[in-house]
């Protein structure tokens, strides 16, 4: 749960910083078409990272109306990848119900109960219930030979 909560953080402080750089990078574009250079974006780039609220209120004070368009999709994004990542109610029915046609993966607790499901016999009593169950003679004369 927490590592989903620092991933939701990351994802949501990532969709922001990409809204507020496309809601300025047309605008940008269009100021700096003559002069554009790599020095040019690297510093609009670093302005935004350092930045993100004076250029948050700088596109309001123009009446940028991309920095609403951008803000809502981001805000709508992370809203639907929020929903769809939900756990459902029926992954978990099998594991307190076991209804049938229900199935599921089995966990590694339930795989890995090896020495409480398994009864270890020595080879030597094992011998001798082999020799109880045995019900012909030939069979145990055979087995006599072989000791």
């Amino acid at each position: 749960m927490k590592f989903k909560v620092f991933l939701f953080t990351l994802l949501f402080i990532f969709l922001w910083y990409m809204s507020i750089f496309t809601a300025g990078f047309l605008p940008f574009i269009a100021k700096h078409k003559k002069d554009f250079s790599l020095e040019v974006l690297n510093q609009y780039i670093l302005d935004i990272l350092l930045h993100p609220f004076k250029n948050i209120i700088e596109m309001i004070s123009v009446a940028n109306p991309l920095v609403y368009i951008c803000m809502g999709a981001a805000f709508f994004i992370f809203i639907y990848i929020l929903i769809k990542t939900r756990g459902k109610n029926y992954e978990t029915v099998g594991e307190k119900y076991g209804v049938q046609g229900s199935s599921r993966w089995a966990k590694k607790a339930e795989i890995f109960k090896v020495p409480e499901q398994i009864t270890i016999v020595p080879s030597i009593d094992m011998y001798a219930e082999l020799k109880k169950t045995l019900k012909n003679n030939s069979n145990s004369e055979y087995i006599n030979e072989v000791k």
